[in-house]
């Protein structure tokens, strides 16, 4: 199999090499997320509503960094690098309240006369995939603390039936906190959109604006 990584998956299979990888690092990347998400929900969730491929995501990106900045005065300058794990831990931050006491498993059922939701890489589609067919599982995941032992089990528990979840020719290679960014995202999205039990689709073209 051909090793195809883009988008969500090509930045959470380079998130080993930037700054954000060591477990201080990424503890402390999720307490300034959720400082941000506290102080600049609005603002958040205009971001996760953004096509991620866009200018206009990638504008708001640098807007959110620079305001972010007072959360995490010292270590915010290697934190925002971090790119798509901050967008997870975003979107982690703000998936209880999407749910709204409601279970992961009841909000993402597959309902047929849904319309498709289109994912817009191989690294989307993986994760999507993943948050329909196993959402106890992923629920069980973000329970967990990140950069622990019970997340690595979760993680574990999760990868041996991923398989199922990649595009014909696809194959993913992608570290620990890099699966739980795209899975927290793909959760956010299912969860927040209006018809979350759609079937998937490939849309994989490039962003607009």
């Amino acid at each position: 199999m051909t090793v195809l990584a883009n988008g969500l998956l090509a930045a959470a299979a380079l998130a080993g090499a930037e700054p954000a990888s060591s477990a201080v690092d990424i503890g402390t990347l999720h307490v300034v997320a959720d400082c941000m998400v506290d102080r600049y929900r609005p603002g958040v969730r205009r971001l996760l509503a953004l096509d991620y491929r866009s200018r206009a995501y990638n504008s708001a990106l640098q807007t959110l960094s620079r305001e972010g900045s007072r959360c995490a005065p010292f270590a915010f300058g290697k934190l925002r690098s971090a790119g798509v794990l901050m967008a997870g831990a975003f979107a982690e931050k703000l998936l209880p309240g999407a749910l709204n006491g409601s279970r992961l498993a009841d909000r993402v059922a597959f309902d047929p006369t849904a319309p498709a939701v289109p994912a817009r890489d191989d690294g989307e589609y993986l994760a999507l995939c993943a948050v329909r067919t196993m959402p106890e599982e992923v629920a069980g995941l973000l329970a967990t603390r990140p950069a622990s032992e019970a997340e690595r089990l979760a993680v574990g528990g999760l990868r041996p039936r991923l398989g199922p979840c990649l595009r014909a020719g696809a194959a993913a290679r992608i570290n620990i906190p890099g699966l739980r960014a795209i899975l927290a995202l793909a959760a956010y999205r299912l969860v927040s959109q209006q018809s979350p039990r759609a079937s998937l689709s490939f849309e994989g073209s490039s962003g607009n604006g």
